[in-house]
């Protein structure tokens, strides 16, 4: 009789809460979808407004210097490249003044609805270094030009409904689960009712806290208040067993806290003191591989504190200015030792001390004297870091030869176009003299007197001959004919000429087995003849010469053979007066002397030999003890073969008769060559132009007359040369003999004669007997 009303209650009660539950979750589920429809739209957008920008960046990286360099093709294609990414609709490329260089697609279709577009400047690298990495920056230079690309949206809105579509349904889907799993949940919910009916049983079974409804006051009521009295008292003791429990278990939940603070405490000790270790081990590391970087730094490195004491120099500056830091206990120590000179020992202390007074000092420069007495120019800069002061010395003495030698270099370069010139016009005119010379001394009986003055004008004409023969050591056309030569013999050869019949004496100290070297024997013996007759000049009243040569790896010191090689070191010690220290930066230079009788083109002509050999010449000197010139060649890969020995020269004899074709711009050598050639019993036919030669003996070949030898000029102002007319000539008569002729002795087409052709060779200026030898040895 009373379960009925119960049952209606909970059915309503039911049936109410089962409404609202289904209505307020219906109402979450769309405004989850509605947020996310909003957040799916945006984020959407943003990827691709952010695809688009590094679209946009990359292509502004790739095509810096095609767009630099507008170049139409390149551009194109990267325009393509990035035309072919999915939702990209167009991509321009434009100069900096607005023109476009490049578009994708190639037609500019007007594109419909919301569209997401990106220009993007392009810049050029920065002029100015990294001071970080030494690289330019990338987009920190001048605009060149701008990227555009368009990308639509239609594919953002197909993905917007898939994603919409899609969370509805797995939302309704969750909507309709969560709704059905409620009625159970709502059963389960309703059955508190029932706890009214079991309130008896609940205090009975010790909970106190359940009270039951009085809805009359009959005995039911009465009875239900005495049973809420008692469960009051009951619950009333409960609560204070549990307020005493509660304090234990606060206390021994306090005493418990304690404990894990101090563990963690004592877990944050140490942590801190393992970072602290670790972070002296890694200043200590970092410490030491700064010193190693400074010990390998080509600058000197110092360190001293606040009081000036030296706590630390790196390996360079020991090796540079001789001191070690045992040696150097504070700056003054080291100021007192490099400026011995007291006055310019007090104006740099003072340069010094007003350089530490400012916050940024500028470099000094200065003159320092090493361990050794050399004085080496340097560069003095220092910098505060805390407690210590920093010094930085760079030695600029390496430097400022590698920056002589190269003017050097230039000065004899300039030399050279002049030079060649001159001593080719000198070698023709004296093989007119020389040639006619030794032409009237043939026509002189052997007993005239005139043969004396003869004599003494072929001496002066041989004589001139050499003063050209130096001069073309400095022509840039007068390169050297190298070949593998042993140089110890050449060494020998040029002392023993130059010092035969002097009051000198040389030492030889020549080590067996010295590697052969790749040089012009002839330009070899003169730079060594030039050096020990300087060293002779320097010591009038006699001396010794002591020549030494070692070979070993070492790196020249001329900036343009700077490469580490295997180099032969050749030594010329006097023991003459010594050359100023203001006259060593200029004792190469051409025509610098200081003797009044020398011509000055000794030492140049030296160091324009040993500069086209590849090698390095320099000099040491203090007066009043001698100099010594080094030679620095390097060393050929293999052994060689031996130099040929030059041929000797005949007495002056008739030939076999003929006629002898000559080719030579100089009118004087054309006569001088059909005079001999006539007293020779030779016919002659001459001419001054290279196509009249090759014509001519055209002519004389096709009529079965052929010349019995030809004599051409090497070099034709302003037409053929001797090289052109033999290729020509030999086209025309595969057997002619021809022998070529130059001012240039030194060209290679005098050394190597037969690989253009000739059959014979002769230097200007040449005499008569030269010439006369050349024929008869042409046919036996």
């Amino acid at each position: 009789m009373q379960t009925q009303p119960g049952s209606n209650r909970t059915g309503s009660l039911q049936t109410t809460l089962f409404t609202i539950f289904t209505v307020v979750t219906f109402l979450i589920s769309c405004l989850f979808i509605t947020l996310h429809s909003f957040d799916k739209a945006s984020t959407l957008r943003r990827h691709a407004k952010k695809e688009v920008h590094l679209l946009a960046r990359q292509l502004a990286d790739a095509v810096r210097l095609p767009l630099f360099a507008e170049n139409v093709d390149a551009l194109l294609s990267v325009a393509e490249k990035a035309g072919q990414v999915p939702g990209i609709a167009k991509v321009v490329i434009r100069t900096v003044d607005g023109r476009v260089l490049a578009r994708f697609p190639a037609v500019d279709v007007p594109l419909a609805g919301r569209v997401i577009s990106e220009t993007q400047d392009v810049l050029s690298l920065a002029s100015e270094p990294s001071l970080e990495n030494g690289l330019p920056v990338p987009g920190s230079g001048a605009l060149i030009g701008t990227v555009q690309v368009v990308r639509q949206t239609d594919d953002l809105k197909l993905a917007l409904y898939h994603d919409v579509v899609l969370s509805g349904l797995l939302t309704l889907c969750f909507w309709l689960a969560v709704s059905g799993l409620s009625l159970p949940v709502l059963r389960r919910v309703t059955r508190s009712y029932n706890a009214l009916v079991k309130g008896v049983q609940s205090i009975k079974e010790g909970d106190y806290s359940s009270r039951i409804e009085v809805v009359s006051s009959d005995e039911s009521g009465r009875v239900a208040q005495a049973f809420n009295g008692l469960a009051q008292t009951l619950e009333q003791r409960q609560a204070e067993n549990q307020r005493l429990h509660r304090q234990l278990v606060a206390s021994i939940e306090m005493e418990v806290q304690a404990k894990e603070e101090l563990s963690q405490t004592n877990a944050l000790l140490e942590q801190e003191i393992t970072e602290r270790i670790h972070a002296e081990q890694t200043a200590r590391n970092s410490e030491q591989t700064l010193k190693a970087l400074m010990d390998v730094m080509p600058v000197g490195v110092l360190t001293a504190d606040l009081h000036g004491r030296v706590q630390y120099l790196n390996g360079f500056f020991a090796e540079c200015f001789g001191y070690g830091i045992d040696e150097i206990g504070s700056i003054d120590d080291w100021f007192a030792r490099v400026f011995p000179d007291p006055e310019y020992h007090l104006a740099m202390s003072r340069a010094q001390a007003e350089a530490l007074a400012r916050e940024q000092s500028e470099p000094l420069e200065a003159r320092v004297t090493c361990r050794n007495g050399r004085v080496r120019r340097v560069i003095l800069s220092n910098q505060r870091h805390g407690e210590e002061t920093i010094f930085i010395v760079i030695d600029l003495t390496d430097r400022e030869l590698i920056k002589e030698q190269s003017i050097k270099v230039q000065k004899l370069e300039s030399l050279g176009v002049l030079a060649g010139g001159i001593a080719h016009n000198f070698n023709n005119a004296l093989t007119g003299v020389l040639g006619f010379i030794s032409l009237a001394a043939n026509l002189v009986d052997s007993g005239h007197r005139a043969q004396e003055y003869l004599q003494f004008a072929t001496k002066a004409s041989q004589r001139a001959a050499g003063m050209a023969k130096q001069l073309l050591t400095f022509a840039t056309g007068g390169a050297p004919v190298k070949k593998p030569v042993a140089l110890g013999r050449l060494i020998e050869e040029a002392v023993s000429l130059t010092l035969n019949g002097s009051n000198v004496r040389c030492e030889l100290k020549l080590p067996t087995g010295l590697p052969q070297i790749r040089g012009d024997e002839g330009q070899l013996i003169q730079a060594f003849s030039n050096i020990v007759l300087n060293a002779m000049q320097a010591m009038p009243e006699g001396g010794t010469i002591a020549v030494s040569a070692e070979a070993g790896s070492r790196c020249c010191q001329d900036a343009n053979h700077g490469k580490l090689a295997t180099y032969l070191s050749i030594s010329f010690a006097d023991q003459g007066h010594g050359i100023a220290e203001a006259d060593l930066a200029r004792i190469f230079d051409p025509y610098f002397s200081t003797k009044q009788t020398n011509t000055g083109l000794g030492l140049a002509s030296v160091h324009s030999i040993i500069y086209k050999h590849g090698g390095h010449v320099t000099v040491e000197s203090t007066p009043g003890l001698g100099s010594t010139f080094t030679i620095c060649l390097p060393v050929t890969a293999g052994a060689g073969e031996p130099a040929e020995e030059a041929l000797p020269v005949r007495p002056l004899a008739a030939g076999p008769g003929g006629t002898v074709l000559i080719l030579d711009d100089e009118e004087m050598i054309r006569e001088f060559s059909r005079k001999t050639l006539a007293f020779l019993g030779y016919q002659t036919v001459v001419c001054a132009e290279g196509a009249e030669a090759v014509e001519l003996y055209r002519e004389r070949f096709q009529a079965g007359e052929p010349f019995l030898a030809g004599i051409l000029d090497l070099t034709i102002p302003g037409g053929m040369g001797g090289v052109e007319v033999a290729q020509q000539i030999l086209a025309i008569d595969p057997a002619a003999k021809l022998i070529v002729s130059s001012g240039y002795s030194y060209d290679p087409v005098m050394a190597r004669h037969k690989e253009y052709g000739f059959c014979a060779a002769v230097a200007k200026p040449y005499k008569a007997e030269e010439l006369s030898y050349e024929l008869r040895l042409l046919h036996g």
